[in-house]
């Protein structure tokens, strides 16, 4: 799901019969806003039906 919009890569986790679990917002660049940077367990791994993915998403540049 890296580099996903957050809407897709919840559609994609949700089709795995997967759960979105917790969702947190870092500072990113301008172009990730609203992309996922990293996600817990990684990806590419098998998991079991049920299982909680947890996302960082990039929430932009930090305002000055």
């Amino acid at each position: 799901m890296i580099h996903k919009t957050l809407a897709r890569a919840r559609t994609r986790i949700v089709r795995a019969h997967c759960r979105v679990g917790r969702v947190t917002r870092k500072f990113s660049t301008r172009r990730l806003k609203n992309h996922v940077l990293k996600q817990s367990p990684r990806a590419g791994r098998r998991l079991p039906n049920g299982s909680r993915v947890n996302l960082t998403v990039g929430k932009g540049p930090k305002k000055r």
